[in-house]
């Protein structure tokens, strides 16, 4: 026993070793494996405890003294500080551009952040491993490093709503807590957090869903389809890095073909097994680079996948099962971390992408020296620093202080940044290899404005600007090449409009002096008045009274009524007037004065109006009416319009009855006059009621009157035998309940004059012409033949007084005023003046952009001035004395104004030493003066004295080639105005097209916006550059076949002149379109192949496509899916065919139909002789596969349920119910999982030919055999379970050796597995 017992305690080992999350899983991994689920599961438990006990014992907690920033930050961000500061100092000197300046700052701040990060997790483990946060961090509890850095390093930068990066970072971090200014910009980021995350679970919840409805009938229902049909599989690399390993994408493949040694050439692995872990470590480790495997792309199962092109189920690393819904379960492996994708995350401008070129640094500490022969060319690095470009492989030299030389090898395309000759320390950069990722550096433009930080005058040096003109004619300027664009400091003045400068250049100007000056004109002149009112801006008026008009035999009256006051105006005829236009308002010309009281034309009842000899004018201005142009008369048929709008039920008379005046004609609606009732009614509702009054004559027949409607008789004129009308009248033709009869309605006539009557007026006009006085208008408020509806009286027409005014001076006002009589002061008159009014506008202070105004009036009350005289005067002040510049001669007018201050000016004393400068010379700080002088500032020498130099301040602003240009040389440009746009290239991250959005624009196979050119053959490119930036693609094919390529605008290159090009290879940068890959696939072996196998052969590149790419989203976010899932859903995408021409097939052209069932008719068609059917593979949409699946009953719960039915109906489709929805739909069982075998056809099953009855030897116990439906049923047919000894059943078998009767007599026992159609009821169940 003690033996045993140290041989237990030797067999159990003891690792020291931290564990966490990584290592629990390839221990739970390793159980699960070895020892299966339940042993696992006890484990796993067990373990639980043990943490739980040893975290109780730790008593490990958390809080805010845990949160160590390391020691290290503040010098840090000094360090990145002082080297921000550098750029900034070389962006004012012009050395680098803005765009420069701005990637400089950004990779900076990003380069300090990771240092940062790197320190934390270095201060963690030096200084406290124990530490509450870095141990739940790093041991994959909870956070990660990322939120740790944010918690104790630095937040970082961050970007603003559109995506770009703010060039301030977030220095602190949650420990220290944020600054106001850090606050708001976080505000940005947790916004655009939180609204990603409510739409994102949406999005990502509806993919599913969709995934779900496609792929839901795809179950494995045999073991082996026999194809020979197979994929390549090799490892996801991007460029040198490894993503997925052909180790991990082997797990649990079936191989199509042995996998063959490289070297020795022997197999290691044969074909048709399924791969464990080691098998793949095995394939992996002889380094074979691509297998062929058997995937569910290539199976052909229909309508479903066979066991071996599946290959293992990884719940339980064996085979999978028969019946196990894998459509299922790859619709919820893709959906369910779609959450964990991100919508749209930042782009950072181009600047940060993660992936750094790799670089070379000094290992040792020496001068470093370049060889002789150097081949290389300049070159500016984003950062605006000037490099090297090596053109050839090159060996540079680092030569220590001990003489020995170190060397340093240059592959061609490294950029180097140290000059030949400098002293290197070790660690030093020297070089940035170039990068050999397999995605091409892909760039994009983007421009960025630079501003003007003082005011001043622009001056180019080296900027030569062209001009250029695009299809709409729009000009704009460029810089053709690079260079500086100096503001050379001075203050500028905007001036107001109409203001004319008073200076020349060159003029010396003191505080205060007059710079510009406007002037305010009267146009007609005339007699001066101030009133003494100012508006709430202080602006004050001067009103110029150039014409006036009296009515001097017209008195006005005043009456009081409803607390207001009325005026009119009586003429000495007796005629009254209404005054509209109250006295003290202001009236422009062609407005109503005044309106004529009088009731000659007004009716009684509504009517049709008609004209006699009256014309008017064509337009009516607003509702004013109609202007009368002509008299004459005015005819009158009255009648009563009652609109009802009622039900047709509450109607009290007939349509034609002639009834009395007071007839109740609705319901509480009665008439006024007698007449004859026209009812007009819509729908069953009454519209309206008309009565027209009039004389009725009952007629024999229709035609006897014909040609009497709606003419008007004069009278005495006989309208029919027997009648004739008394005076004039209009007859109308009716139709009466008694019968049809003509109706003469009576005419009432009004007579119009040409002309109306006015009020005499005097005119005094101040300037000669007489252009002002009243005009009297008569207006009629209806057209000829107009039917005027209404109960109550009308106004034809109404005589109104109208200023008049001439037509030019149309700025013009009247003011309306009252003035007592000169002879009689008790009676008022009206007068009207005419007014030219002028604003003057209030004296404003001087501004940043503006000098002070000063107005000074030149015009007193009661003054007389001619026209064209100047009423005021407005000067603009000079803020500070200088002189005068930047006054353009060749411009029309002077916009702005220069002036140079003293403080504009720096004057350097030299010391008695000799100027280096000269006139006119452009200097950037630091720039020697004079022998051991420096320029403190940035400027344009203005002179150089004997002892002195003075600078004019200017600030050098650098612009690179291709900038658009917002000024001209000697513009004058205020602080604040854009003075270039300028035009880069960023690298285009990674990170814009990935996501959600990008997995659903494959999913559902959508064509992308801008996708790239590809080319339709193989062949040789050749690529010419147009004049105007257009590109054209020739590609030539060994046979000399040529075919050209149109590339649109702004779409970057990505092949090189005479560079080979595959087929289907893209010529452009941009998104593929999968419908193109697939097209241009099938049209190319559809020359030289059968129709299926150039549709297999285009499918399987198009499915390699979808399933490549939908990786690659869900590795850069870094998910893990197998690619079986992937596979299953892209095999349901590209399942279908279009029928081109159907032969002598049933299929109609057009229809899709599934690859597989086109390839059994065409079969059976060759067999007859028989034409096969034409067709082209798609490639549909998930929502559109899951539309057109064999089962309506699916496609009809999932959208469009009413098209989906109605089709069904109309085709008189049949359902088959072989997928999991519709049968449970119907109530049916499943026919996956246990209800698998329920619905198969009984054919005979296959036994497994490795089946042998000898194993079941007689020690073995039943319980320790595991039974599948299918060995289940191949024992019921050899005879139930009676082949087994009853001792093999265990101790089950009752004492006695009877043998229980369960539903049977004892000799014959029922098999213990019931047949597939028995069905068990009550009745049948055991009693």
């Amino acid at each position: 026993m003690a033996d045993q017992g140290n041989e237990q305690a030797k067999a159990i080992m003891f690792r020291n070793r931290i564990i966490d999350k990584g290592q629990l899983k390839k221990l739970i991994s390793w159980s699960f494996d070895t020892y299966g689920t339940a042993r696992t599961a006890a484990m796993a438990d067990e373990i639980k405890s043990l943490g739980f006990k040893y975290a109780t014992r730790a008593g490990v907690s958390i809080s805010v003294d845990d949160l160590q920033v390391p020691p290290s930050k503040r010098k840090l961000l000094d360090a990145a500080e002082q080297e921000i500061r550098d750029t900034e100092e070389r962006y004012t000197r012009g050395e680098i551009t803005e765009v420069e300046r701005f990637q400089k700052v950004i990779d900076t701040w990003n380069e300090t952040s990771e240092e940062l990060k790197d320190e934390v997790v270095r201060n963690f483990k030096e200084n406290n491993p124990l530490n509450s946060v870095y141990m739940m961090a790093f041991s994959g509890a909870r956070g990660n490093i990322s939120q740790v850095r944010q918690l104790v390093g630095m937040r970082g930068l961050m970007a603003n709503p559109q995506g770009e990066i703010i060039d301030l970072p977030i220095k602190t971090n949650f420990r220290e807590g944020l600054t106001v200014t850090e606050y708001i910009i976080s505000s940005y980021g947790a916004r655009k957090g939180l609204v990603d995350t409510a739409l994102r679970t949406a999005d990502s919840g509806y993919l599913t869903r969709r995934l779900v409805d496609v792929s839901q009938d795809v179950i494995i229902r045999e073991i082996d389809c026999g194809t020979d049909r197979c994929i390549p599989l090799s490892a996801m690399t991007d460029g040198d890095r490894v993503l997925i390993s052909l180790e991990n994408k082997l797990l649990g493949r079936v191989l199509a073909e042995d996998a063959i040694h490289p070297k020795t050439g022997e197999v290691v692995m044969p074909r048709n097994k399924p791969m464990d872990a080691d098998m793949a470590k095995a394939v992996d480790d002889a380094g074979i680079k691509e297998v062929k495997v058997r995937s569910a792309l290539t199976c052909e199962a229909a309508r479903s996948v066979c066991q071996h092109c599946y290959g293992w189920s990884l719940a339980h690393s064996h085979m999978v099962d028969l019946g196990e819904a894998v459509g299922i379960i790859a619709a919820q492996s893709i959906g369910e971390p779609g959450t964990q994708l991100t919508m749209r995350t930042f782009h950072t401008g181009g600047t940060f992408t993660g992936e750094l070129a790799p670089q070379v640094r000094a290992k040792v500490a020496g001068q470093f020296n370049m060889p002789e022969s150097l081949r290389s060319r300049g070159f500016r690095t984003r950062h605006g620093e000037d490099a090297l470009v090596m053109e050839s492989n090159t060996e540079a030299k680092i030569i220590m202080e001990s003489g020995k030389t170190r060397s340093v090898s240059l592959p061609q395309g490294a950029i180097v940044f140290v000059a030949d000759g400098s002293t290197l320390a070790k660690g030093d950069l020297i070089a940035e290899l170039p990068t050999t990722g397999r995605v091409r550096k892909v760039t994009e433009k983007a421009s960025k404005d630079v501003t003007s930080d003082m005011s001043g005058e622009v001056f180019f040096e080296g900027l030569v600007q062209e001009e250029k003109k695009d299809r709409q004619g729009n000009i704009t300027k460029l810089a053709q090449r690079g260079g500086l664009l100096w503001v050379l400091s001075g203050e500028v003045y905007n001036l107001p409009p109409g203001a004319e400068p008073t200076v020349k250049n060159g003029d010396t100007i003191d505080s205060n002096g007059i710079l510009a000056e406007t002037k305010i004109v009267t146009e007609r002149g005339g007699i001066v008045r101030l009133p003494d009112r100012s508006d709430s801006k202080g602006s004050r008026e001067v009103e110029i009274i150039t014409a006036s008009v009296m009515l001097d035999t017209t008195e006005v009256q005043v009456e009081s009524g409803q607390g207001r006051e009325h005026y009119f105006l009586q003429t000495d005829k007796g005629v009254r007037y209404s005054l509209i236009a109250t006295p003290g308002a202001k009236v422009t010309g062609g407005q109503v004065v005044a309106d004529l009281v009088d009731d000659t034309y007004h009716t009684q009842s509504g009517g049709i109006i008609k004209f006699s000899g009256v014309e008017i004018a064509k337009k009516s201005k607003g509702k004013q009416g109609y202007e009368v142009t002509k008299g004459g008369t005015l005819l009158w048929i009255p009648e009563e319009a009652h609109e009802v709008n009622k039900d047709i039920s509450l109607l009290m008379v007939e349509d034609g009855q002639y009834i009395e005046a007071g007839t109740e004609v609705v319901k509480d609606i009665f008439c006024q006059i007698s007449g004859v009732v026209e009812v007009t009614q819509k729908n069953d509702i009454l519209r309206e009621i008309v009565i027209k009054p009039g004389d009725i004559h009952m007629v024999d027949s229709p035609d006897a009157v014909s040609g009497k409607d709606g003419v008007l008789v004069s009278a005495g004129e006989e309208v029919i035998p027997g009648v004739t009308a008394e005076a004039v009248r209009y007859v109308e033709y009716v139709e009466t309940p008694e019968g049809a009869a003509l109706l003469l309605r009576p005419v009432q006539e009004f007579e119009v004059p040409d002309v109306p009557t006015v009020p005499s007026q005097h005119s005094v006009s101040d300037s000669e012409d007489n252009s002002i006085g009243i005009t009297a208008i008569q207006r009629l408020f209806f057209k000829d033949g107009e039917r005027v509806k209404s109960v109550n009286s009308v106004e034809l027409l109404r005589t109104q007084l109208v200023l008049n005014v001439d037509s030019e001076t149309s700025q013009l006002t009247a003011d309306i005023e009252l003035i007592p009589d000169p002879n009689n002061a008790e009676i008022q008159r009206l007068q009207l003046v005419i007014l030219e009014t002028l604003v003057i506008r209030r004296d404003i202070a001087a501004d940043q952009t503006q000098g002070s105004t000063q107005t000074r009036l030149l015009v007193e009350e009661g003054h007389e001035i001619q026209p064209g005289s100047v009423v005021a005067r407005t000067e603009i002040q000079a803020k500070e004395a200088g002189e005068v510049r930047g006054i353009r001669q060749d411009v029309e007018s002077v916009r702005r104004i220069l002036v140079v201050r003293n403080s504009d000016l720096v004057t350097i004393d030299l010391d008695g030493k000799s100027p280096t400068v000269k006139d006119g010379d452009l200097l950037v700080d630091g720039y020697p003066l004079a022998d051991g002088i420096l320029s403190e500032e940035s400027g344009q020498v203005v002179a150089v004295n004997d002892s002195s130099i003075v600078l004019r301040i200017a600030r050098p602003y650098r612009v690179s080639t291709g900038a658009v240009l917002h000024i001209e040389d000697g513009d004058l440009v205020q602080r604040g105005d854009n003075l270039v746009l300028l035009i880069f290239e960023r690298a285009k991250t990674g990170d814009i097209i990935q996501g959600l959005p990008r997995i659903e624009e494959l999913l559902e196979a959508r064509k992308p916006k801008e996708a790239c050119v590809l080319a339709e053959r193989p062949g040789n490119a050749q690529v010419i550059y147009g004049e105007d930036e257009t590109v054209e693609v020739k590609i030539v094919e060994d046979d000399g076949v040529m075919a050209e390529y149109s590339i649109p605008p702004g779409q970057p290159m990505i092949v090189s002149d005479s560079q080979q090009v595959s087929l289907a290879e893209p010529l452009t940068d941009g998104p593929l379109n999968p419908h193109q890959i697939l097209e241009i696939f099938f049209k190319y072996h559809r020359e030289t192949k059968g129709v299926h196998e150039s549709a297999m052969i285009s499918l399987r590149q198009v499915q390699t496509f979808l399933v490549n790419e939908v990786q690659s989203v869900y590795q850069s976010q870094g998910i893990d899916i197998s690619d079986k899932h992937i596979e299953v859903i892209v095999r349901q995408m590209t399942s279908k065919a279009r029928v081109e021409d159907g032969g002598d097939t049933t299929m109609l052209p057009g229809e899709l139909v599934e690859i597989r069932q086109l390839e059994q008719v065409n079969e059976a068609m060759s067999i007859t002789g028989g034409a096969p059917a034409e067709y082209t593979p798609v490639l549909l949409g998930i929502t559109k596969a899951s539309l057109n699946t064999d089962s309506f009953i699916s496609a009809a719960s999932f959208q469009e349920t009413t098209r989906v039915l109605t089709e069904a109906a109309i085709e008189g489709k049949s359902d088959w119910l072989r997928g999991l929805k519709e049968n449970v739909i119907i109530g049916r069982l499943i026919p996956a999982g246990t209800g698998f075998n329920a619905y198969e056809e009984r054919s005979t099953p296959e036994l497994d030919p490795s089946f042998d009855k000898a194993f079941l030897s007689d020690d073995m116990a039943l319980q320790d055999m595991v039974l599948d439906d299918r060995t289940a049923r191949a024992y019921d047919r050899e005879g139930g379970l009676n082949m087994f000894a009853d001792d093999m059943l265990g101790n089950n078998a009752p004492a006695g050796g009877e043998t229980p009767a369960a539903g049977g007599d004892a000799k014959n026992p029922p098999s213990p597995f019931l047949d597939d159609n028995a069905l068990i009821d009550d009745q049948t169940a055991a009693p």
